[in-house]
């Protein structure tokens, strides 16, 4: 196990009497190989996350004075529930009700990470094989979380990647009620900086000629490195991505064309989706949406540009089967 110290303060959000408040006055506090336990898949699951956006503590954060200040756990922990209370009302209370601050030592780093849990109902067996009705976190769904590198911030107040955040659903950020609690203010987009990287990828390979193998080889490194990053939480480091092509492909320029950007950056945070484009040729409109592999283009599926038609040479079973279905229906 990765986590070697960890204490988690739990706490919920009910309504009552017509008002959000919360369960306890106090956190309940978790230590030991339970708290270890749940930090480190509360840990692997924002890791996991795609979709995250980096910030940092606004100058007149109440929460990061409170940690330059080394408040005890617990009194921060309590303090952030209260905070997030405050912003939260009727109609901005999310289904995830649990609050969960943890504190914990992963690796070579320690991190506070503040997120909002859902609860599921399952079954579980007793050791007489009676089954009991049970509730566990939905700690795999985890939404709404942020995270900050505590390290990070005692070597660099000012860092733009210490706190980071899941974007969440379609038109949700981490909620305006924690962006509010918490006093953050957005640094890097880490969709609009891995677009930009997609961007010079293919710029690269526009440039680097039309051998199809390189092409593809080029893409692939790309990806793989993405995913890595994302899967670890780190950023990519440019050059290192750079040399990475140089090694498997034989060819030199891309740090060079990535540098030429005005707002070129050394390392880039990772927002996986936005580098889909680089295996995928997707799109949708007029009742239509498709995606399909590069490598099917030429192959499988052929596209005339003259006529702007796609000839699908092969198609996925079950889309077939659809297909004769609803033609014998209509038959």
């Amino acid at each position: 196990m990765a986590v070697t110290s960890a204490q988690l303060y739990f706490n919920r959000y009910v309504i009552h009497n017509e008002q959000v408040e919360l369960q306890l006055d106090q956190s309940s506090l978790v230590e030991g190989d339970n708290a270890l336990f749940l930090a480190e898949q509360l840990h692997q699951s924002f890791v996991k996350k795609g979709q995250k956006q980096y910030c940092a503590f606004a100058q007149d954060s109440a929460i990061v004075e409170q940690i330059q200040q080394e408040v005890e756990p617990e009194t921060l922990a309590n303090n952030i529930g209260t905070r997030i209370l405050s912003e939260l009302d009727l109609e901005t209370i999310p289904a995830e009700s649990i609050l969960v601050i943890a504190f914990y030592h992963y690796l070579a780093t320690d991190y506070m990470l503040a997120a909002m849990l859902g609860v599921k109902e399952s079954v579980q067996l007793s050791e007489a094989i009676n089954p009991q009705r049970s509730q566990y976190l939905d700690i795999a769904n985890i939404q709404l979380a942020l995270q900050a590198d505590l390290s990070e911030l005692q070597i660099n107040p000012d860092s733009n990647k210490a706190l980071a955040y899941i974007k969440g659903r379609v038109g949700r950020k981490v909620g305006d009620f924690m962006a509010e609690a918490f006093q953050i203010e957005e640094k890097f987009d880490s969709k609009q900086a891995t677009q930009k990287l997609v961007e010079t990828v293919e710029t690269f390979i526009e440039q680097a000629g039309s051998d199809p193998e390189k092409t593809k080889a080029v893409r692939d490194i790309s990806v793989d490195v993405m995913k890595s990053a994302s899967q670890s939480g780190e950023f990519i480091q440019v050059k290192d991505l750079s040399e990475e092509i140089e090694d498997k492909t034989g060819l030199t320029g891309f740090y060079d064309l990535a540098a030429q950007d005005e707002e070129f950056n050394e390392e880039c945070p990772v927002y996986l989706s936005a580098s889909k484009s680089l295996q995928k040729f997707f799109g949708q409109g007029g009742g239509m949406s498709l995606s399909f592999n590069r490598d099917l283009l030429g192959d499988k599926i052929k596209f005339d540009p003259v006529s702007e038609t796609l000839t699908f040479h092969k198609i996925p079973p079950n889309l077939l089967d659809a297909l004769k279905k609803a033609m014998k229906n209509d038959s």
